[in-house]
């Protein structure tokens, strides 16, 4: 017998993907590191130019100013980013939500079915399966994701069982990272 699930996603399960996904682009960290490096570069030039051996206090309140910049500018960023997924989520994903949508594991494939249709997704079609504290990702070679969010599964550990015969068959790659954290 092939396991069949029932589910429905909301906006966060496809916020938390897009998180877990941006935070392993190699394009979205070279950004990141970018952008802290500019903002680095211009708080030292600032300082730098309005540096006075002459007057004591402000040279402190420089040095405090620019401190705390560099300090809090990484978490201002962080927001940053999770504002803009969020935004992006909501907009692309708002005809998708909270719809309740079928999946099943067959013998050489993925049989998916919502109001809007139904799909096959090949095995060897697969890329990975990535699992977080509260999801497990199963990466497409197109770059899309299936979404299996742990307290929406009545029976996770037969999907877990089912994803490690598929994962066995199709040597596919694994990533477990249970305390990831935005």
């Amino acid at each position: 017998m092939f396991m069949e699930l029932k589910y429905s996603l909301n906006t966060n399960d496809f916020l938390q993907y897009q998180l877990f996904t941006a935070s392993k682009s190699k394009r979205i960290q070279n950004q990141k590191r970018k952008s802290i490096i500019i903002i680095s570069l211009s708080l030292l030039v600032l300082f730098a130019i309005l540096f006075d051996s002459n007057n004591y206090n402000r040279n402190i309140l420089l040095v405090i100013v620019v401190t705390a910049s560099l300090l809090f500018y990484p978490r201002y960023l962080k927001r940053h980013y999770y504002s803009h997924y969020k935004k992006f989520v909501e907009d692309t994903t708002k005809n998708k939500t909270d719809r309740l949508a079928s999946l099943s594991f067959r013998e050489f494939h993925i049989e998916t079915s919502d109001e809007t249709g139904e799909s096959k997704i090949n095995y060897t079609n697969l890329e990975e399966i990535n699992e977080i504290k509260d999801y497990i990702f199963l990466k497409l070679k197109t770059g899309e994701s299936i979404i299996f969010p742990k307290n929406k599964i009545d029976n996770f550990e037969k999907l877990k069982e089912e994803l490690s015969k598929i994962t066995n068959a199709y040597n596919l790659k694994t990533t477990v990272e249970l305390n990831w954290k935005w």
